[in-house]
């Protein structure tokens, strides 16, 4: 019996079936590939060039971004006239696992004394379950956002603080629309919320004080490697209502890589490029008695085009994070008064001063 051959339809439709079978198979590992195989600088740059802005509140939730911080300062004070300050981070490093770091400091301006503490975990510490916002949870330490309304907890043996913040004007984002580029230590998105009520209460020794404050929480993720880089970094809150960030990075060589920033009035931000201020240091020094590292306490800031011109000081000079158990660096971290055409209150962060025990104080930074 001869078999009856197929016709040139039934073989089309075969092939068809095949194509399509092939090609969801390669869709499957496509995607398999870039979200699940590709390294996190990889993946970072797929999603810088598929994204021109930041999408809030989305992306207040982690990214899984080869580095990532989710950072606060803030002012604090008494009814009776107390202040402090404190600094609290969490860093995600994501290589082939997570890693989790804490770092936490309180100042007690009456005493000028600066209290830090810093965790560290492998793998876990953060709900998965928040769709538009974080949580990081590790022992008693806490860390809640969700579009502006965030909460910190934090427990040591020497201090501790729960506070409750809210967002109290629209996000600030930085660079061009939220990325800022920086050249062969790589790119970085970046956005800050730069004024939040603070309401909740402190504890030093067995002293608890009822507070409010003002905070500035800066979100940043991307492909960038830190140790590449130093900086100079400002975030200053001006009584008139004025936000201002300035921002000096160097590369390893200590050469200048990005000297930007941003002013923000009224709900608008404009952005500050390098010919747009100067940013000097004034020659008082602080030297670590711990580490023998010195850092520049004292600067002037001038933006002519918007008639400023301040200068600002360390409030607690001791204020250098030793972060050799977690993250294997130390800076300096600590609020900053300001005087001048303008006042307010401000914060400062030092990196890369490891390596200067005589910093050039007189060098003028124009860019």
């Amino acid at each position: 019996m001869k078999t009856k051959p197929k016709s040139n339809h039934s073989l089309a439709s075969v092939l068809m079936k095949m194509i399509l079978i092939m090609m969801l198979g390669l869709g499957v590992w496509l995607a398999y590939e870039v979200f699940y195989l590709q390294p996190a600088d990889d993946w970072f740059e797929v999603k810088a060039k598929t994204s021109s802005s930041v999408n809030l509140p989305k992306d207040d939730a982690p990214h899984l971004a080869k580095m990532e911080w989710w950072y606060y300062n803030g002012h604090l004070w008494t009814e009776s006239g107390k202040q402090f300050s404190f600094h609290y981070t969490t860093f995600m490093v994501t290589e082939l696992v997570s890693h989790l770091v804490k770092q936490v400091s309180l100042s007690d301006h009456q005493t000028g004394k600066h209290y830090t503490d810093q965790k560290r975990t492998t793998g876990g510490g953060f709900s998965s379950n928040i769709e538009n916002g974080f949580e990081f949870l590790l022992d008693s330490w806490k860390m809640v956002g969700n579009d502006g309304n965030d909460q910190l907890i934090v427990s040591t043996p020497q201090f501790s603080f729960n506070l409750k913040l809210t967002n109290t004007i629209p996000p600030v984002f930085h660079g061009t629309d939220g990325i800022i580029f920086l050249e062969e230590a790589g790119n970085s998105y970046y956005y800050s919320r730069t004024r939040m009520d603070i309401t909740g209460t402190i504890k030093i020794g067995s002293t608890t004080e009822t507070v409010r404050g003002l905070s500035w929480f800066d979100h940043q993720w991307g492909d960038f490697s830190t140790n590449l880089l130093s900086w100079d970094w400002f975030s200053l809150q001006l009584d008139n209502g004025i936000d201002l960030m300035i921002y000096q990075l160097r590369d390893k060589h200590d050469k200048p890589l990005l000297y930007t920033g941003s002013i923000t009035q009224n709900n608008v931000t404009e952005a500050l490029l390098s010919s747009d201020f100067t940013l000097s240091q004034l020659g008082d020094q602080w030297t670590s008695k711990k580490t023998g590292y010195t850092y520049p306490i004292a600067w002037e800031i001038k933006i002519p085009k918007k008639n400023i011109h301040i200068k600002t000081r360390s409030k607690v000079e001791n204020s250098e994070f030793d972060a050799q158990l977690t993250t294997y660096n130390h800076y300096w971290e600590g609020a900053v008064k300001i005087e001048g055409t303008h006042t307010g209150k401000g914060f400062m962060e030092l990196y890369g001063y490891t390596n200067k025990k005589e910093p050039n104080a007189s060098k003028s930074k124009k860019r």
